[in-house]
């Protein structure tokens, strides 16, 4: 009786597991349709109605799964910014902020090229897969996602601001929590830089890490110990 009484339970399982299945397959040939269609035409050209038409869906199923334009276009792209905001908001209090950044910063930049996001979730691809430089060169090419970027860096920095007002001394307040957000974030944007400017010179991912390693390090001396205690090497 119980196994009898349990199968209705396994049904409705069932019901959800391949709702749920087809609802990613949906937002996934929506996803792979944009990014192709955004390629050939480039983002600014295409409608939501155009992404609707190739991928076979109502132009509402679209904006239920993408509220957003670019958000069709980000669900390959997950900026760094946004995972190092995650992993800080569930750092321990006692860890202390530079010993962790300098230690996970130079791994985040290290792989970067190897793990673009999918609209599926995170998988592993070679250097020779083009799709993450399609990405990139359709931001590149779009003057309005790049406004779109603007206004998530300025909502990242509202968002680590308030996780690290936990981590503020109270006397210096919110000022100093919006300071220390731009901090990181400017440092993280400027090895970015640095992380694709070695990754074009062929450098393997170890010789990167050991580079961005010395690069971070000096950056964040200053979150540290403050600016006026920095100084050219050597000095006392």
């Amino acid at each position: 009786m119980e196994e009898t009484g349990s199968d209705p339970q396994r049904q409705a399982e069932g019901v959800r597991s391949r709702h749920e299945r087809r609802r990613r397959e949906t937002r996934d040939r929506i996803a792979h349709t944009a990014l192709a269609l955004f390629g050939e035409r480039g983002y600014d050209t295409v409608t939501i109605a155009d992404i609707a038409e190739a991928a076979d869906v109502a132009k509402q199923t679209v904006v239920n799964h993408f509220p957003a334009k670019e958000d069709l276009l980000f669900a390959w792209h997950r900026p760094v910014e946004a995972d190092l905001i995650d992993m800080i908001d569930q750092l321990p209090l006692s860890t202390p902020l530079p010993e962790f950044l300098r230690d996970e910063l130079p791994r985040l930049f290290a792989h970067l090229p190897e793990t673009p996001e999918t609209p599926g979730g995170r998988e592993r691809r070679t250097a020779g897969d083009g799709r993450l430089a399609g990405v990139m060169t359709i931001i590149q090419n779009s003057p309005t996602l790049q406004d779109a970027l603007r206004l998530r860096g300025a909502r990242y920095q509202d968002d680590l601001a308030a996780i690290l007002s936990d981590r503020v001394p109270a006397y210096l307040g919110p000022v100093a929590a919006r300071a220390i957000a731009a901090f990181i974030l400017t440092t993280v944007t400027a090895m970015i830089a640095e992380a694709t400017r070695l990754r074009g010179t062929g450098l393997p991912a170890e010789q990167i890490t050991a580079t961005l390693n010395d690069t971070v390090g000096r950056a964040l001396e200053i979150l540290d110990t403050g600016i006026g205690n920095t100084g050219s090497p050597g000095t006392a």
